[in-house]
Formats: C-alpha cells, sequence, structure tokens
C-alpha cells in the first residue's frame, strides 16, 4: 500500500524539478537495464516511465534523441519496437555505473596531472576540452589544464581513440609544501578554477531532499513496490546530475565540511532500502524481445557495497 505522505512529496518533487525525458530515460537505462541485456520493450519503457511523471509522446520523443545520438539502437518485431544500448554507448555506461555506485575513494599522492594544449588543434582543442572535463579536469592557466592524480589508463584512452597522440604534451607536476599556508593557498587555487561552491549547494539540496524520503522509508515496514521504484531512479537521477559534474578531487583540497561523503551515505542507504522492493515493480513491467528480463551481471550486485536480492528474473 503507497504511503501517503511519501506519494506526497514525490509528486511534488516531479512537479516541482526540471526532470528532462531523456536525461530520466538515461538513468533508467544506466540503473536498472544496461546490466541486465541493455533492451527493452518501448512499451515497457512508456509503462515504467509514467510513474515518474514522463507522457507516452515524451518517451516516444526522448528514445528517438537517444537514438539519433547514438545512444540506442531500434528493432522492430511485429507490431512491438525494441531498444538496445549501443556497443559505441557500453564504455560511458561503465564510467557512470562505476562514478555512482563505487564507494571506493583513493588517497592522493600530491602529485598532479598537466596537459599542455598549445599544440592542438582549435577544433580538436574543443573536442579534447569537453572530454578532459569528463575526467575533472579543469583549466588551471591558458593552454593548461591540471587534474590531482588522474587515472592514466583512462587518460591514455582518450588520447589514443581521440587521435591526438601527435598534439599533446602531458606533464606530472608535485604539490610542494614549502611555507605555513601554502595549502590553504592550493584550496583557494582549486576552489577557483572548479565549481566548488555550486557542487557543495548542489549536494546540500540532494541531502535534504531524500533524506526525508528514507526517514519515511526507513519507519515502513512493507514499502509500495511503485513507489521504491520511484525513489531508487529519482535517487540516482539527481545523484547522478552531481557526480556526473563532480571532479571527484581529493578531499586534502576540498572544504572541511564537504558534503560528498554525506550524500554519498545516504545514497547508500536509501538504494539498499528500496533495492528489492523497487526490482519487484521493475521485473514485473520490464520486456525484451525473448519475454522477462535476464538475469543481472554479477557486477550490477557489487553496488553500494554489496546487494542482496531476494527475487530474480525468469
Amino acid at each position: 500500500m503507497m504511503n501517503p505522505k511519501l506519494k506526497q512529496i514525490i509528486d511534488e518533487f516531479i512537479s516541482n524539478e526540471t526532470l528532462s525525458g531523456t536525461s530520466l530515460i538515461m538513468t533508467v537505462l544506466g540503473d536498472s537495464i544496461f546490466h541486465r541485456g541493455g533492451s527493452i520493450s518501448l512499451a515497457s519503457l512508456i509503462q515504467l516511465m509514467d510513474v515518474l511523471g514522463l507522457t507516452e509522446r515524451s518517451v516516444r520523443t526522448a528514445v528517438f534523441r537517444l537514438v539519433q545520438n547514438g545512444w540506442l539502437t531500434s528493432e522492430k518485431i511485429g507490431r512491438t519496437s525494441y531498444y538496445r544500448v549501443t556497443e559505441s554507448s557500453r564504455q560511458r555506461f561503465i564510467a557512470a555505473d562505476q562514478k555512482i555506485y563505487n564507494i571506493m575513494h583513493p588517497e592522493w599522492d600530491q602529485k598532479w596531472d598537466l596537459v599542455l594544449l598549445s599544440s592542438v588543434e582549435l577544433e580538436d582543442k574543443i573536442i579534447l576540452k569537453k572530454e578532459l572535463e569528463w575526467l575533472g579536469f579543469a583549466h588551471i592557466a591558458t593552454n593548461v589544464m591540471a587534474y590531482p592524480g588522474c587515472d592514466h589508463a583512462k587518460l591514455q584512452q582518450l588520447i589514443v581513440n581521440l587521435n591526438m597522440t601527435d598534439q599533446l604534451v602531458l606533464f606530472k607536476a608535485e604539490t610542494l609544501d614549502l611555507w605555513k599556508d601554502s595549502n590553504a593557498t592550493t584550496k583557494r587555487m582549486v576552489e577557483t578554477n572548479w565549481p566548488i561552491q555550486d557542487l557543495m549547494q548542489r549536494y546540500e539540496k540532494f541531502i535534504g531532499d531524500f533524506r526525508e524520503i528514507f526517514l519515511i522509508l526507513e519507519s515502513d515496514a512493507d514499502i509500495d513496490p511503485i513507489q521504491a521504484f520511484q525513489t531508487r531512479i529519482l535517487l540516482i537521477h539527481q545523484y547522478r546530475r552531481i557526480l556526473l559534474k563532480d571532479p571527484d578531487l581529493p578531499y586534502e583540497l576540498l572544504p572541511n565540511d564537504w558534503p560528498a561523503l554525506s550524500a554519498q551515505n545516504l545514497s547508500n542507504n536509501l538504494y539498499h532500502l528500496v533495492f528489492n522492493a523497487s526490482e519487484e515493480y521493475f521485473l514485473d513491467i520490464a520486456r525484451t524481445a525473448e519475454g522477462r528480463m535476464p538475469q543481472a551481471k554479477p557486477q550490477f550486485y557489487k553496488r553500494f557495497g554489496g546487494l542482496k536480492p531476494e527475487i530474480t528474473s525468469v
């Protein structure tokens, strides 16, 4: 049975937030569909998105855009349309998955990675800048982008994929603590070049929005499957929107009251709380060309430190 107080909160949230249909479907694809083969019928998707406030027309428009942009491919069998995650977009889904559900935060070695852009052609520079920002880099000087301790494998793969190995010069630098307030100076530099204050406000709003939902559900012995699914998708959707803008900087470079850990803990606890009830609703609705959704890949159950499913698909 639906919790009336939670229904009011979710309805108001859907009405008041700017929820892009395309982005919301991307959340459902990444959270619920990608690890189960990456395919779903349009009819199922329309039904699932209906409880999240999207009309049939909005869903059809959104999946058309996702096909046009190379995220999905479509197939029609009889009168039924099916959509599948493309091979070209798989790495993006995997990268987002690791950033959202991985609770690890490696220690920083005080080293910085610098990318010199002065030899890059203008058209290539625009593309490269966006891709480096995806990895967390920011401009710290003219034609210099930096990140404290980036994943070298990802950086190398990016440069190779963009065919820019002959245009870039990469450097390694180290933070030197030569005077008393040098760390404070570095923190100010970081706040100038990365969106620290904006991210802090986003995290604080996120915590405020979903803490109340967690407290309601924590005391509810019988969570309604539809409300569980709504909560799970809206939680991950809003969390994903923040994380994809968060460069995941070392804690040493961030304000002492940085709220990311509180947001992660809340997401972890709330996701675990609604997971099984939300899976019940999702698996009851979602269909592929072969019938019910297949079993999820093992990686799926490693989310947020490990999920314990009570139901499986047939």
